[in-house]
């Protein structure tokens, strides 16, 4: 199971909050091109680690879809049907769904569950596998520090990162890769590594601790009305820097749609 510090993060119920969601164009895109990849003879889906249900809550004509997550403050905001559950231990039985959905979860998963949640995704699946994750994502530039037990975490609680070659068998042999693709644009900082080094020294000792994160050693939040006085009282070349700094193309995420071949 997630540490004390992550379960903290995904019951915070700010996280999962409509008005916080209803800005993020990218994550309601990722939903949307979700229901264009998937083939339309499918007729039941399984949303594993739906969260507030960006995705689930999509009517889609003919479509029975079921939301499941761990998180119950999530699932308040989810209109479709829905369930309380862990992903290593999904509560039907063998082939229940014509597919099994799994969008931003498989990264924060530690590696007790890991091969178990993959294992249940294919057992529920009568057909196809539909997973999303970041893309090339390098956790040790994205990691935050911090300001009181000076652990070193991701702000997210990413635990994994994927590249291009992660998908090849990750579902073993009865589930075949039938399409791989980075999806949603965005810039990425041009020379990642000096980059990081700046980031960390205008956020060292707490400065602009991103506000909703949650600590997984020591529990720490910085409060959100702290964190919004520090935003406005920091020096303006600092937003400059970040905001001039030269970028290259990358990508939000990774899709990967999976067929069952027997």
């Amino acid at each position: 199971m997630a540490n004390t510090g992550s379960r903290n993060y995904f019951d915070n119920p700010e996280i999962w909050d409509p008005s916080f969601w209803k800005n993020r164009s990218d994550d309601i895109e990722r939903a949307r091109l979700v229901g264009d990849w998937l083939p339309q003879e499918i007729s039941s889906i399984l949303d594993v680690g739906c969260g507030n249900g960006v995705y689930t809550n999509l009517q889609e004509a003919n479509q029975l879809k079921i939301g499941l997550d761990l998180s119950r403050p999530a699932l308040k905001y989810v209109s479709a049907p829905r369930l309380q559950a862990s992903a290593a231990e999904l509560p039907f039985a063998n082939a229940s769904f014509d597919c099994s959905v799994c969008m931003e979860m498989l990264e924060h998963l530690p590696v007790s569950i890991y091969q178990i949640t993959l294992d249940e995704l294919k057992r529920v699946s009568r057909r196809y596998i539909l997973i999303t994750v970041p893309y090339n994502e390098n956790l040790y530039y994205d990691n935050i520090v911090c300001p009181v037990c000076l652990c070193r975490f991701h702000p997210y609680h990413h635990v994994r990162q994927y590249s291009e070659d992660s998908f090849q068998g990750l579902f073993d042999k009865h589930f075949l890769l039938m399409r791989l693709e980075a999806v949603i644009y965005k810039g990425r900082k041009a020379i990642p590594s000096l980059w990081n080094l700046i980031r960390l020294y205008l956020h060292r000792g707490g400065r602009n601790f991103p506000a909703r994160v949650v600590c997984p050693q020591c529990g720490y939040s910085s409060d959100k009305n702290n964190v919004k006085k520090q935003l406005e009282s920091a020096p303006s070349k600092r937003l400059s820097i970040h905001r001039y700094w030269p970028e290259i193309k990358s990508y939000r995420w990774w899709m990967a749609l999976y067929r069952y071949d027997n």
